[in-house]
């Protein structure tokens, strides 16, 4: 371009002198950009940087001319330049700014408060279930059925990350009128795939036992999981270590009783045991699971020996009647020969199959009380089995060994979404029969329990839940026929309890 200029101006240096004779004016220290205003490139874009040293004069006044519209573009490539940079690292400020506004809070049902590191975290959590239960006795009996409402369980807590590899929990929990202290534990996962933990916690023991109460398909769970959990499992004080990987997970810990066991003079020691799980996901993919596992523990110590009311209730707890149970009652005298429960020995096994909205689901629990002296050993077992169909195409998932939490396609809005829809089937069975333990007329007691369920389960988000289970109960030489059955009556014509339960839960939990 600059030659060209060149070129041109040799050729105007030959024309006649009269077109030059405006040229006569000096040359201007700075060319104006805007002839019409007053601003010149100098005030409208102001440099920050060091001056461009002016061009050498070469006598040749459009030369001259050409070499400062050169100095002041290359003065502003330079300016543009610095802009740019400054608009990049203004860029970078804001961009860091919004990460730590979202890490400091991160919105959710439950929000997450953290630090920009991430080592330090603290976060709300609780479950709010509102259940309704209507009875109605098809057998023999004179148990009264109570119908009504209940809350059955309102829990709020916290958990938290304190230096990144070190996470609690503190959460409470309400169940008909009193307050407990449910999880209180201490875990550091600073070593891959191990997870250390001390405190109050849940013990190792079945896959519907270790799920989240908020995530288990029916209004409670199997029978037999709820009656051998009691013995030697549910939440207690201990210390566990558990190895995680995406599909083998396994936990082992040594437990006392729960925190709300109290001692003095007159009291035993606590009761002390092992337990352990582990499970097997061979395949973990989206829409297609097989979940496999086994689980164990041994107890002894057990308080007093005596182990009371073994056995539950006919799939709800609005009423609390009990549909077989039975009582292993002992004597602890001092200096003296111990009688009753000497230790308990459990042992489980789980499995699941989930196929795109189909999925099948059970598990087999087995009890033995060892008792002392020459009293023989109790046995006791229990299983359900159950199938389920989301209406809507979801899939139920695992994570860690455990069920995780259902997320709808689409959530429910008037107009719009409506959820997820699950229709299940459920066969549930505790038997306590057990002619060791009690028999008449050199023939066993009958103590088994059976229930049959339909469920209805509506997730109108990943957060809100609506259950409804109808729920057909059998129950041999039951509580719900009489409290105490003669002995002279047991298996009997009119000692078998039958009835129908209609249930239905509000479950919202975050």
């Amino acid at each position: 371009m600059r030659h060209l200029l060149l070129a041109g101006v040799a050729c105007l240096a030959v024309s006649p002198a009269p077109l030059f004779a405006q040229d006569a004016a000096p040359i201007p220290d700075k060319v104006e950009a805007f002839p019409d205003s007053t601003n010149t490139i100098d005030s409208v874009i102001p440099s920050e940087d060091a001056p461009v040293a002016a061009p050498a004069r070469t006598g040749d006044a459009v030369l001259d001319r050409l070499n400062a519209l050169e100095a002041k573009v290359q003065q502003l490539e330079a300016r543009n330049k610095q802009l740019e940079e400054e608009a990049s690292a203004t860029q970078t400020r804001v961009e860091k700014v919004e990460v730590r506004a979202a890490r400091a809070v991160q919105a959710g049902p439950a929000p997450t408060f953290a630090d920009v590191g991430g080592n330090f975290t603290f976060k709300p959590r609780g479950t709010l279930q509102v259940d309704y239960a209507a009875y109605h006795r098809r057998g023999a009996g004179t148990y009264d059925y109570n119908s009504g409402t209940d809350i059955r369980r309102g829990r709020f807590g916290f958990d938290g990350t304190f230096y990144k590899n070190f996470k609690y929990r503190i959460e409470a929990e309400f169940v008909k009128g009193s307050v407990n202290l449910l999880d209180a534990y201490i875990s550091y996962g600073g070593v891959k795939n191990w997870v250390f933990t001390v405190g109050q916690q849940k013990a190792p023991f079945g896959l519907e036992a270790n799920t989240s109460d908020a995530f288990n398909s029916f209004l409670e769970r199997g029978m037999a999981n709820n009656a051998f959990g009691a013995v030697g499992a549910e939440r207690r004080v201990g210390v566990t270590a558990a190895y995680q990987t995406d599909k083998i997970n396994a936990t082992i810990g040594l437990f006392g009783s729960g925190e709300a066991v109290q001692r003095n003079e007159s009291t035993p020691d606590e009761t002390y045991g092992i337990n352990g799980r582990v499970t097997w996901d061979p395949i973990l993919d989206t829409n297609r699971t097989v979940h496999l596992g086994a689980s164990a523990y041994k107890v002894a110590g057990i308080a007093g020996h005596t182990i009371s009311g073994l056995g539950d209730r006919p799939g709800s707890r609005v009423d609390g009647g009990r549909l077989v149970s039975i009582n292993i009652n002992g004597t602890a005298p001092s200096g003296g020969i111990p009688t009753g429960a000497r230790n308990a020995t459990y042992w489980g096994l789980e499995s699941a199959v989930v196929f795109g909205p189909f999925s099948v689901q059970g598990e087999y629990n087995h009890l033995s009380v060892d008792r002392f002296g020459t009293a023989p050993t109790v046995d006791a077992d229990g299983f359900y089995v159950f199938a389920s169909w989301f209406l809507t195409g979801e899939s139920r998932t695992f994570k860690n060994g455990n069920v995780d939490r259902v997320k709808p396609f689409s959530d429910f809005a008037p107009g719009g979404g409506w959820g997820a829809v699950e229709l299940l089937a459920r066969y549930d069975t505790l038997d306590l029969t057990d002619a060791g333990f009690q028999s008449i007329g050199g023939k066993a007691v009958n103590r088994k329990g059976e229930t049959w369920t339909l469920g209805l389960n509506w997730y109108l988000n990943p957060n809100l839940k609506f259950v409804a289970n109808y729920i057909r109960f059998k129950g041999e030489n039951s509580p719900l026929v009489f409290p105490v059955i003669p002995a002279a009556s047991l298996n009997g014509p009119n000692t078998t309890a039958k009835g129908d339960i209609f249930g239905t839960r509000l479950q919202v939990d975050f």
